[in-house]
């Protein structure tokens, strides 16, 4: 038991002084722990970004929405607008009133 604890302590002390930092087996693999390092890097980098695409992406599509049901309702307005009753009702309200008669056409005689 005692045995166990000495080894124990022995490896914390190392890890606590960094003396793990020199052994050949670290060393060896230092490389391939930097390479995952920066591959995880990279993955959060990218799934943030796509998180954010989609996230403006969302805020697009309720901006286009928007705009959507506006064009809609100017549309529906403007329609209403250029229906005959409502074209004589804003004439009659600047003092214009409508023709009891069709208008005549006049036509220019056509020179040979």
């Amino acid at each position: 038991m005692k045995v166990i604890d000495r080894k124990y302590f022995i490896a914390l002390k190392e890890i606590l002084r960094g003396s793990f930092f020199g052994h050949p087996l670290i060393l060896r693999n230092l490389p391939f722990v930097l390479y995952c390092t920066t591959l995880a890097l990279v993955q959060i980098w990218a799934a943030h970004r796509a998180e954010s695409n989609v996230r403006l992406i969302s805020i697009k599509t309720v901006e286009i929405n928007e705009l959507e049901s506006q064009y809609l309702e100017s549309k529906s307005q403007l329609m209403k607008m250029g229906q005959e009753s409502s074209v004589q009702f804003r004439a009659g309200k600047i003092g214009l009133i409508p023709l009891r008669q069709a208008p005549t056409y006049i036509q220019k005689p056509e020179d040979e």
